[in-house]
C-alpha cells in the first residue's frame, strides 16, 4: 500500500471518528452517562489535534528530508579513475544490468591515492579511464539524487510522519477509552449496584 493510500485511509478514519464524535455529543438520552460525554470530548479533540498536527509534521519532515539530502550531497563532485583490474560479468545482476565490479583508483583532493570498487561497464580492461563520484574528502559516492527523486523521497517522509501522528493519536484515544474510561464506568456501576441492589434484594424477597 503506497503512503498515499495510508494517509487517505487514516484521514477517512479520523473523520468518520469526529462524526461518529459529533453525532454522540449532540444526542440527547437519558441513559447517557458523563462518561460517554468525556468520550465525545477525547473523540473530538483528537480529530482536531490530528487534522492540525499530522499535516504539520508531515510537511517539517519533508522539509527536513529534503535539507538532510542536499546537505548530505554537497561538495560531491566527478573525477576522473583509472581501473586497476578487468570488468568481468559477476552473479549479481550483471548479466541483466550490462554493469559488474570493478577495482578504480583516483586522486582526493588531497592529492593522496584512493581506490575502491565500484560499478563499470562489463568487460571494461584495466587501465580504462571512467569517471566516479567523490565527497569533499574523497571518498567513493554514488551518483547524487536529481532534484525529482529528492523530492520523492522527501514526500515518502512526510507522508510517513503524518500516518504516524494519526496513529498515535488514534492509539491515545484508544487508551484513553479502553482503560481510563471503562475503569472509571465499572467503579460506577459498582457505586449505582450497591445503592440499587439492596431495594432490588428486598422488592424480590
Amino acid at each position: 500500500m503506497s503512503v498515499e493510500a495510508g494517509w487517505a485511509r487514516k484521514h477517512k478514519r479520523v473523520t468518520a471518528m469526529g462524526a461518529q464524535t459529533w453525532r454522540l455529543m449532540r444526542r440527547h438520552s437519558p441513559l447517557r452517562r458523563g462518561s460517554d460525554v468525556v468520550e465525545a470530548c477525547v473523540g473530538l479533540l483528537t480529530v482536531l489535534l490530528a487534522a492540525v498536527f499530522a499535516p504539520l509534521a508531515g510537511v517539517i519532515a519533508a522539509e527536513a528530508t529534503s535539507a538532510l539530502l542536499v546537505h548530505q550531497q554537497q561538495g560531491w563532485h566527478r573525477t576522473a579513475a583509472v581501473l586497476t583490474g578487468d570488468a568481468a560479468f559477476t552473479t549479481t545482476g550483471a548479466a541483466d544490468t550490462g554493469q559488474a565490479e570493478a577495482t578504480v583508483r583516483w586522486s582526493a583532493p588531497d592529492r593522496s591515492s584512493r581506490s575502491a570498487v565500484t560499478e563499470v561497464p562489463a568487460g571494461t580492461k584495466a587501465g580504462t579511464s571512467t569517471t566516479v563520484w567523490i565527497d569533499a574528502k574523497g571518498r567513493l559516492r554514488h551518483p547524487p539524487l536529481g532534484s525529482d527523486d529528492r523530492a520523492a523521497l522527501a514526500d515518502l517522509a512526510g507522508g510517513c510522519v503524518a500516518i504516524g501522528v494519526c496513529a498515535l493519536a488514534a492509539g491515545a484515544r484508544r487508551a484513553v477509552v479502553r482503560v481510563e474510561l471503562e475503569r472509571h464506568r465499572a467503579r460506577a456501576w459498582e457505586r449505582e449496584w450497591a445503592e440499587v441492589e439492596p431495594r432490588w434484594t428486598h422488592g424480590h424477597a
